[in-house]
């Protein structure tokens, strides 16, 4: 049970503050005031379930980590307080638009992802490995948790707005424009993955081993990274492409309904993603 919170309350988090990272982005001026009311409550939702989670199954990290709950100081503290301000910011968003308060949205917005993205390099650090302990290794795991973020909230908000678009009226270009921005995640998300491989064969002793072992279809965990490599990143590659051109083509229910495809392949890679962390410890 402990294991299986682990994995859904940092999906939790990541989805929702990946939602108001992008939300961020976008212009209020040129956005039905509905959407950010819609997107901000799921983030304030999910974020609520991830931190009753977090309270009711407490999790302590693997013996494979090689991290002592003394080494990780006052990082829980900190990582819950931030996640909890993050709460509040989105909730407070989510009041003043149902009540068509649009002053100041734009702010809170950007508070939230700000706290939201704190939160989230915060936690990276909190889940390091042993390995994973100085000079640039110290930042693989945030970054890994923030292209996450904005991978499934990019994939999942451009796939509302899709469909919002269907039944309100907006302007086509701005599908257009969250396109690009899925392509510019896509391409962040499989840097942070190349960029791990590169330091643990480097920086990490025995870590082009562990690397190896992970790829192992017969005798490591190959079935699962494998299925992360392609069914996660590599048909969200295609998917991405195919969702720009039909969007630049002004063909936004085609791109809306292969949006709907790339979600699923999205949270299913990011699911497996953090499966294999627990597992080897490796984030990919």
């Amino acid at each position: 049970m402990y294991n299986v919170s682990f994995i859904l309350v940092m999906f939790l988090y990541q989805f929702s503050v990946g939602c108001m990272i992008l939300l961020a982005l976008m212009p209020l001026k040129e956005v039905d005031i509905q959407f950010y009311r819609l997107a901000s409550g799921m983030s304030a939702l999910f974020t609520a379930i991830g931190l009753f989670l977090n309270f009711y199954y407490p999790f302590e990290l693997p013996q494979n980590f090689g991290v002592v709950r003394a080494q990780q100081g006052l990082w829980p503290q900190i990582t819950v307080g931030l996640y909890i301000a993050f709460f509040a910011v989105s909730f407070f968003l989510y009041i003043r638009m149902r009540r068509k308060m649009a002053g100041g949205a734009k702010l809170l917005v950007r508070a939230s992802a700000i706290l939201g993205g704190v939160a989230l390099i915060a936690e990276g650090f909190l889940y390091r490995t042993q390995d994973l302990y100085g000079g640039l290794k110290n930042f693989i795991l945030p970054l890994h948790f923030l292209t996450a973020a904005m991978f499934l909230g990019v994939f999942v908000l451009a796939m509302i707005f899709g469909h919002w678009y269907l039944v309100k009226s907006m302007p086509k270009r701005l599908l257009a424009r969250m396109a690009e921005m899925l392509i510019f995640v896509l391409v962040a998300r499989i840097l942070v993955v190349l960029a791990t491989f590169w330091l643990y064969s480097k920086e990490v002793s025995g870590g082009g081993a562990s690397i190896d072992q992970l790829m192992d279809l017969w005798k490591g965990h190959g079935l699962f990274f494998w299925q992360r490599m392609l069914a996660g990143l590599g048909i969200p590659a295609v998917l991405s492409y195919m969702i720009w051109k039909t969007a630049k083509l002004g063909a936004n229910q085609s791109a809306t309904g292969l949006l709907y495809v790339g979600v699923v392949f999205v949270i299913i890679g990011e699911m497996i993603s953090k499966y294999i962390f627990l597992l080897s410890s490796i984030p990919i």
